[in-house]
């Protein structure tokens, strides 16, 4: 299968796609509805159960390490030299040190990153491509619409292991990419040269497989797979719409902060010792590899 889909059995993955996409859409509103991180974090900590439920445990913590990164540098750079801060919680050296004001706007736009990514992760891993497609068929898309998102799905996994194809047979060919940073980038050539290639031919092959099945034809189209919508995703859309409201009337309060100088030193210790291990993890990794005399 080339997506990035995970087939399970859970409820999460027998929802409909156009729950999913609604959820999705639900996810990015409530971050954006709330400036305070504790309410972001209770937000974040609210999805783990989605992830538990739909059976996705460890691909999910494998897939959203790549962010990890992006939130410890806003939570560093921002809470230390963005100029809203004044009042400092944590000395470093000096004249440098972590401002309230500064670590809880970096604080809230970490916190909005790794929600919108948990429910990015979640829809893009529970929903089969075909399943997106026809459901978006039947939200009276266009079927060249909805075959771009189809194929948006699919492109990523096909282009990495093209990519890794063509880096295996360039270092049997005796190309060293374990050389240092400027013999690497002269690399770059013999490596991406080919895989632009195969990926135009790709698309060239494509486009002879969709005419073989006349996709250009008019009328309607037909589906292999048929979704509909279920009491689960009814159930789902109804909780989504209360606890919509529940976030629109805490908005209205004035004032609402609950964050603390505790909660925004306790996050970014978090956020630091998390980055830490999927560092050490890769280091180590990347160490075995070495030893065994494997491809970096």
């Amino acid at each position: 299968m080339n997506s990035l889909y995970v087939a399970k059995d859970s409820l999460i993955h027998r929802l409909d796609p156009r729950t999913k996409i609604l959820f999705v859409v639900f996810i990015v509103i409530s971050t954006f509805l709330f400036n305070d991180p504790a309410l972001q974090l209770i937000l974040l900590v609210g999805m783990l159960p989605l992830v538990v439920i739909s059976k996705l445990i460890r691909p999910y913590f494998h897939s959203i390490q790549f962010l990890l990164l992006f939130v410890v540098l806003i939570m560093t750079v921002h809470g230390i030299y963005n100029p809203v801060g004044d009042t400092p919680i944590l000395e470093i050296y000096g004249d440098i040190s972590f401002k309230f004001e500064s670590l809880t706007y970096a604080s809230v736009m970490a916190f909005r990153i790794l929600v919108i990514g948990t429910a990015a992760v979640l829809f893009v891993m529970t929903t089969h491509p075909s399943d997106l497609a026809s459901a978006l068929l039947k939200w009276k898309v266009p079927h060249s619409v909805a075959f771009i998102f189809l194929s948006t799905f699919q492109i990523i996994p096909i282009i990495a292991r093209e990519a890794k194809i063509v880096m295996e047979a360039q270092q049997a060919r005796c190309l060293d990419v374990k050389a240092g940073i400027f013999e690497r980038v002269k690399h770059l050539v013999p490596l991406f040269a080919p895989l632009f290639i195969i990926t135009f031919m790709k698309v060239h092959q494509l486009s002879y497989v969709l005419e073989c099945r006349a996709f250009s034809r008019k009328g309607r189209k037909t589906s292999l797979r048929e979704t509909r919508i279920s009491k689960l995703d009814y159930v789902f859309l109804g909780i989504m719409c209360v606890v919509l409201f529940l976030e629109i009337y805490i908005r209205s309060l004035q004032p609402y902060h609950l964050t603390t100088k505790e909660l925004l030193l306790s996050s970014l210790l978090m956020v630091w010792i998390a980055f830490g291990i999927v560092s050490i993890n890769f280091i180590v990794r990347r160490f075995q590899r070495a030893i065994r005399g494997g491809g970096v």
